[in-house]
């Protein structure tokens, strides 16, 4: 039997459960400090949080879909973002079905990401006070969203710069790669030799396998590896004697680790008192 909103009061969504965590997520969302979060802003938070893993993308839709049917001003002091629609009302908005809806709330339910309060009846409805505001209402309520806002924004964050270092190992990489073989090729070496390092060019390669399923660690290290025989490769100097001839050529004449000034204070004036000698020279 279905009731006048499009709810089914047999059917297990309607008998949605009330577990621990979800107990948790109410009661959180009762902290709300409402008016520090605007509908947009939260309406890009849900679109970006395909990216961390939480949801999937028709559950990103449904999520925007209920921001979006809050008005904006509920998002202020006094208001009270709450969606009253049915599931039967979200599901033709959204292109799916009703049964589908009724699964995509709980998943959101349970991720912390709304918070809803089912009425005896099954319906979805708003509790008005003497003024006319809402003050509450039986429904799908976003102020959870408000309360964990700076925590969710800063995991978008989070794994947006982890992409983002991991394509740039992920090139590098490839780079480094294509670089060693080039190297080879190109190498006046013993066949011996060449046959050495060749192989063990390949031994990284097989090592990473497919580099886009690699993690960055493990690119990093093999990236290190192959710029090493690359090195080898193209019978460069060991990095310890350039280091070693770079200290080499510093001045050991110094008289002293600081700065000495040698200019003036005073550039505009003629005259060649205020100057003072640096006797640190080098020769």
């Amino acid at each position: 039997m279905e009731t006048s909103n499009g709810e089914y009061p047999n059917s297990s969504a309607a008998n949605r459960p009330i577990t621990p965590q979800r107990a948790q997520f109410r009661r959180l969302a009762e902290s709300a400090d409402i008016g520090t979060v605007t509908r947009a802003q939260l309406a890009v938070l849900a679109q970006s949080l395909t990216c961390t893993g939480l949801i999937n993308g028709t559950e990103s839709h449904l999520l925007v879909a209920l921001i979006n049917t809050v008005p904006a001003e509920s998002f202020d002091r006094s208001g009270r973002p709450i969606v009253f629609k049915s599931n039967q009302q979200l599901a033709f908005e959204i292109g799916r079905s009703v049964g589908r809806v009724s699964r995509m709330l709980s998943s959101l339910f349970d991720a912390g990401l709304i918070t809803m309060q089912d009425s005896g009846n099954y319906k979805r409805y708003p509790i008005p006070n003497g003024d006319g505001k809402i003050t509450d209402g039986c429904g799908i309520d976003l102020r959870i969203l408000i309360v964990r806002y700076a925590e969710l924004d800063e995991l978008v964050r989070q794994v947006r710069a982890q992409k983002k270092a991991a394509d740039a190992a992920l090139r590098r990489y490839r780079g480094a790669l294509r670089n060693a073989r080039y190297a080879l090729s190109a190498a006046r070496l013993s066949e011996d030799c060449l046959s050495r390092i060749g192989a063990r060019i390949d031994r990284v390669s097989n090592i990473v396998g497919i580099a886009g399923k690699a993690s960055s660690r493990v690119l990093r290290r093999a990236t290190d590896l192959l710029e090493w025989l690359i090195e080898r490769t193209m019978q460069l100097p060991r990095r310890s004697a350039v280091a070693q001839e770079t200290q080499n050529i510093t001045c050991p004449y110094v008289e002293s680790g600081m700065h000495k000034q040698i200019t003036t204070p005073h550039p505009f004036d003629e005259s060649n008192q205020e100057r003072r000698s640096a006797r640190a020279v080098c020769f």
